[in-house]
């Protein structure tokens, strides 16, 4: 800090060059770091998402009865079901007496692709047939 003619006190133009200098080195040091959490942010909203679509499915399925159950798809999908901008690709697949006789194994998983991956969920149930 200097005092200048009139009294008063200020930081020089270099003093305000190294202060802008430092931080835009920190910023550039953090940015991969704030990608990055955003990216799993990203993956994790998607992924909750998908768990809910294949839940929704599976319930439906549950309650339809196994002895009317097909194996099928729908998609694209959005978050709430509708098929307007949606990344989600719902299947489903009915194993009639599996895991043993008398009950239905029902598969409902969920594909979308995030960043040039394919990402998966899983859910499966079992239904009396």
């Amino acid at each position: 800090m200097k005092r200048g003619m009139f009294g008063q006190s200020g930081a020089s133009i270099i003093e305000l060059l190294a202060a802008v200098g430092v931080f835009a080195i920190v910023v550039v040091g953090l940015s991969p770091s704030l990608l990055s959490a955003k990216s799993v942010a990203d993956l994790g909203k998607d992924r909750a998402i998908a768990t809910t679509l294949a839940a929704d499915k599976l319930e439906y399925l549950r309650q339809s009865g196994a002895s009317l159950l097909v194996t099928g798809s729908d998609g694209p999908l959005n978050s709430s079901g509708g098929t307007t901008n949606g990344i989600f690709t719902r299947h489903w697949t009915i194993t009639p007496d599996s895991p043993i006789a008398g009950l239905t194994q029902i598969l409902v998983y969920i594909t979308w692709n995030e960043r040039g991956t394919l990402n998966r969920v899983d859910l499966v149930a079992v239904a009396h047939s």
